[in-house]
């Protein structure tokens, strides 16, 4: 059953070709201001007022995208204001959009093409049945999230926490019973643990050796016994380098004597571990830290090493229960209204914009309100047209909702 007035939904269809025909790799700056000059078109039509920047980045000049209703232009600084963010960045250079009966083959057609032309058409649907969005929208569109993200984690920092909400239009997914958001996201963090053992020739003084790879090879195995099914926190080992203390420092020049026998007879005095962890609640990172640490300072007294674990960088989870749950209930009334299920992800494993706050728990989040399909990142990406069609009016019925209380 069709959602949206079929005048509306079809400008928002082809608002949508035209942007998956125009060519936006992360990087391509003439292909991205083509595509924000396409959008603030669309979004000028709708009222907002709409100015493209090149900010500077390591990459050099980048297009940011803002579009602000008649409050949000009183506010630079963005205090107060319902903030919306979303990338016209696409991993792929675009190919011609196709119609394939009720899908759309194009390139970013979910991610995130999909979720700004369906965010037009629902200003375009709140327009005609005569009602308004709050004024104080501020869109935020970002030229970097499918690479470095430098300016996506400058936009969120600068203005997520002065905003009164966050609203993400990443894509949903299909769901059993019909289409999902996102209400929580797992943060992470990346770490490297450096074990320094006692190397020894293997055939003479084994015993008096330190082994600094089976050391590692004991402390990847207890540290993913700290990984629990469901919610909780998982703990990836990505790769373990070991061996002649030359050869794990110096693994590119070093890297012939794999598949032979030489340096095989040494027991390793050095071995190296990357990985990442990931958790829902902040208080489960802070824990698993504690104990990936307190693990290696127990088997490092067992093996007779030294083990020097750190964590290399963190990123805040998105925790479903926060207060973006009254809206998400909202959403979800607001679909079944429609006569359409919308099912709410307390636990998605992908990074996206909320992770870039300094802190997701302070304000409400909406995220996952795009339309869904397949084939991200791919030639075979694709957009559903029913689910576009939902979208154009979930997303217009919660403007009008926030209008209500945010007059």
């Amino acid at each position: 059953m069709s959602q949206t007035p079929p005048e509306i939904f079809e400008s928002t269809l082809a608002l949508l070709d035209g942007l998956t025909a125009i060519s936006s790799p992360s990087g391509d700056v003439p292909g991205l201001q083509a595509a924000n000059r396409h959008l603030a078109q669309a979004l000028e039509a709708q009222g907002l007022s709409v100015d493209i920047v090149l900010e500077s980045s390591s990459l050099g000049p980048q297009p940011v995208l803002y579009a602000r209703g008649p409050q949000a232009l009183k506010k630079p600084d963005g205090e107060g204001c319902l903030l919306l963010v979303g990338h016209l960045d696409t991993v792929l250079p675009a190919i011609a959009p196709q119609r394939q009966g009720d899908r759309l083959l194009a390139t970013g057609a979910i991610d995130m093409k999909g979720g700004l032309a369906a965010f037009v058409g629902a200003l375009a649907l709140v327009r005609q049945r005569g009602q308004h969005p709050a004024e104080d929208l501020l869109m935020i569109i970002v030229p970097d999230e499918e690479v470095a993200g430098e300016l996506s984690h400058k936009v969120l920092t600068t203005y997520g926490p002065k905003a009164r909400g966050l609203w993400v239009l990443e894509p949903g997914r299909p769901a059993q019973r019909g289409e999902s958001m996102v209400l929580g996201r797992r943060g992470m963090f990346h770490w490297q643990l450096r074990v320094t053992g006692q190397g020894a020739h293997a055939g003479n003084a084994y015993w008096q050796g330190r082994s600094a790879l089976t050391a590692a090879a004991d402390w990847c195995v207890a540290v993913r016994a700290l990984a629990r099914p469901g919610k909780g926190p998982t703990v990836n080992a990505g790769r373990l380098v070991a061996g002649e203390q030359d050869f794990v420092d110096h693994l590119a020049t070093q890297a012939d004597l794999i598949g032979t026998s030489r340096q095989i007879n040494v027991v390793p005095n050095l071995a190296l571990v990357e990985g990442e962890a990931r958790f829902l609640k902040a208080a489960d990172g802070d824990q698993l830290i504690a104990d990936m640490t307190a693990t290696g300072q127990r088997l490092a007294k067992e093996h007779g090493v030294t083990m020097d674990f750190e964590v290399k960088g963190r990123i805040a989870p998105l925790d479903p229960g926060g207060p973006g749950q009254a809206w998400a209930d909202r959403a979800v009334a607001l679909a079944a209204d429609r006569g359409w299920h919308l099912e709410v992800e307390e636990d998605r494993g992908g990074i996206s914009f909320p992770n870039f706050l300094p802190d997701p728990s302070a304000l409400p989040i909406l995220d996952g309100l795009g339309p869904v399909g397949g084939g991200m990142h791919t030639r075979d990406e694709f957009i559903e047209l029913e689910s576009l069609d939902r979208r154009i009016t979930l997303l217009a019925d919660l403007l009008v909702a926030d209008a209500q209380v945010n007059p």
